[in-house]
């Protein structure tokens, strides 16, 4: 659990660098920016648990969330970051 932990940590320390080096993108879909629809939801945020039963319950949470907005593939580790704590 730690490895996935410190393994979503680092993807969003290279993409908080590499979004400072380079235009924005913004994934859109019905007009609303991807990341706006995300955080409209109101995701839970992942606060380090060493508890594999709180992990996997905020993992289905982001999940259903990611479904519910028609989130593609590609985007859907940039979005799972942004709610680490």
């Amino acid at each position: 659990m730690q490895g996935l932990v410190h393994a979503m940590q680092t993807h969003a320390q290279t993409t908080a660098a590499l979004q400072a080096q380079a235009p924005a993108h913004e994934a859109v879909f019905g007009g609303v920016p991807m990341m706006e629809r995300f955080r409209r939801m109101t995701p839970p945020f992942f606060k380090r648990e060493s508890d594999p039963i709180l992990a996997k319950s905020w993992l289905r949470e982001t999940e259903k969330i990611f479904r519910a907005i028609h989130c593609a593939e590609e985007e859907r580790l940039t979005l799972a970051t942004y709610m680490l704590q």
